[in-house]
């Protein structure tokens, strides 16, 4: 009796959960196999009405551009509540530039400052695309390569090239990589070379224990014996082509400049003659430029610097500028430098005739001065 009642009781239970399963899963949203921007319930009026919408009442060639760009940015979304959001807010904007359209001024006005928001902001990103333009041919060119004049020999891992600063990365790494294969080709040489010596000796082993069974009326089958095409051929084949390869770097070292290739270089070395020429006058003529800084912080190697009292290494500091006249050209000549008019730095000491009253005038400014200083001092204190 207790197992009948047990069971009706669980046959209800049962319909109570189907009867509750089935009042749930009515409320429970659709769940899409399809992804919604493929469903053609979705497609056609966002295509046709919302996106056409927009474009025909768009105030502005830049509102119609930019919604273009978020359309075509944000064509690939499939999350429903994203999708969802979206299309609220564009059909928001259909209606309020519908609106501005029909004539409403508030709509209007909100239109009207949307579109100088827009026109704003793509002028601005247009400027600061134009200036990361700028700097990237900026960089480009400060760091493209410039021929210096050299000529690069051929060697067994590049063919005649010119010199180049900075040299391309393309350039550095051929050279690296024919070098890192010219070097495995070689050890792959010695290695086969090292097997075929092996192979020679198992078959002279095997020519002898044969020679032993036949003396001993014993069978004897060799594996390396009288098979060279089976073992050793391939192994020369492949010797063959590493000695070709290896060949042909001897070819490449020994390749002459083309004569194009030639004049191209020596134009370009006659071009680096005439630009040191006019960066020296600029310097003769008071530019400093960054050689000028360099050499004037460079000094003698370490060995000497130590050896060196104060008043040389002063003499040598002086040395170090671009003048030729003055005291700087009489520091030069005493060190023995070549000048070009070695008697140059006597101009500012005047003429023998007016040495007396050079002096005299000298020895005058110095005491005024002095007099200045002195009474500016007496003020301040």
């Amino acid at each position: 009796m207790a197992t009948a009642l047990h069971s009706i009781s669980s046959a209800k239970s049962l319909t109570h959960r189907a009867q509750i399963a089935a009042i749930i899963s009515s409320l429970r949203p659709a769940r899409f196999r399809t992804a919604v921007c493929d469903l053609l319930a979705h497609r056609i009026p966002t295509r046709w009405s919302l996106y056409r919408g927009l474009l025909r009442d768009a105030p502005s060639d830049d509102v119609r551009s930019r919604i273009r760009t978020l359309f075509q940015k944000q064509k690939g979304l499939r999350k429903a509540s994203t999708v969802r959001m979206l299309l609220a807010r564009y059909h928001k904007w259909r209606d309020m530039f519908a609106a501005a359209k029909a004539g409403d001024p508030h709509s209007q006005a909100i239109v009207e400052r949307y579109a100088r928001m827009v026109t704003f902001r793509r002028i601005k990103a247009r400027n600061d695309q134009m200036a990361k333009e700028m700097l990237a041919w900026r960089d480009k060119l400060a760091k493209r390569p410039i021929l210096t004049g050299v000529f690069w020999r051929p060697t067994v891992v590049n063919g005649p090239l010119p010199r180049m600063t900075p040299q391309p990365l393309h350039i550095s790494a051929l050279i690296a990589k024919r070098r890192k294969k010219r070097e495995q080709r070689m050890l792959e040489m010695v290695a086969n070379r090292e097997l075929r010596e092996d192979l020679v000796r198992e078959a002279k082993f095997e020519s002898e224990l044969a020679r032993l069974a036949k003396r001993d009326g014993a069978s004897f089958e060799g594996v390396f014996k009288d098979k060279d095409e089976l073992w050793v051929q391939h192994l020369l084949d492949r010797d063959k082509e590493l000695t070709a390869t290896l060949a042909r770097d001897e070819e490449r070292a020994r390749t002459p400049f083309p004569p194009k290739l030639v004049e191209q270089i020596m134009a370009a070395r006659r071009e680096r003659i005439a630009n040191k020429t006019r960066e020296r006058q600029r310097e003769r003529a008071g530019v400093v430029l960054k050689r000028t800084l360099r050499r004037r912080r460079q000094g003698p190697p370490a060995h000497i610097l130590a050896r060196m009292s104060e008043k040389e290494k002063h003499m040598d500091w002086v040395s170090r500028g671009v003048s030729e006249v003055g005291y700087v050209g009489m520091v030069k000549k005493r060190l023995g430098f070549k000048l070009r008019d070695p008697e140059a730095y006597k101009g500012e000491w005047g003429r023998p005739e007016e040495r007396e009253r050079l002096d005299r005038e000298a020895v005058e400014i110095e005491a005024e001065v002095e007099r200045r200083r002195r009474e500016d001092d007496t003020l301040r204190y």
